[in-house]
């Protein structure tokens, strides 16, 4: 009886890439539920799909599921890309989190006319 050696590799993508589609429908789903452009949870979501989908053809490719000769440079190039927008996307919401906003003038405090039951004698 002859043992088949076990590609580990295989079995760890295939694993990777199963996590990677669920990421995927978990993305879109907050995606919609952020339903505005200017909404933190919609932009954040957006961009981790941009990035989930930047990994699936690499993932297909070592699984050898599809063939893409000239992916090495152009993923390279684009997930370098990524996550510069990505790095820009969270300081800009960062700093706009850490920035101090004074409270909107509401108007003249309002000073009570009658004094407190406790206090009338």
């Amino acid at each position: 009886m002859t043992v088949m050696p076990v590609d580990a590799l295989a079995i760890f993508e295939t694993f990777n890439l199963v996590l990677i589609l669920v990421a995927f429908a978990i993305f879109i789903r907050l995606a919609f539920k952020g339903r505005s452009l200017g909404n933190f949870r919609f932009q954040l979501s957006l961009f981790l799909l941009i990035w989930v989908m930047s990994e699936i053809p690499h993932i297909a490719a070592s699984l050898g599921l599809i063939a893409i000769a000239s992916y090495e440079d152009a993923g390279l190039y684009l997930h370098a890309v990524s996550m510069i927008v990505f790095a820009l996307f969270v300081g800009w919401r960062s700093l706009k989190f850490a920035t101090f906003h004074p409270p909107p003038a509401t108007g003249a405090l309002s000073v009570p006319t009658e004094r407190p039951k406790v206090l009338k004698g």
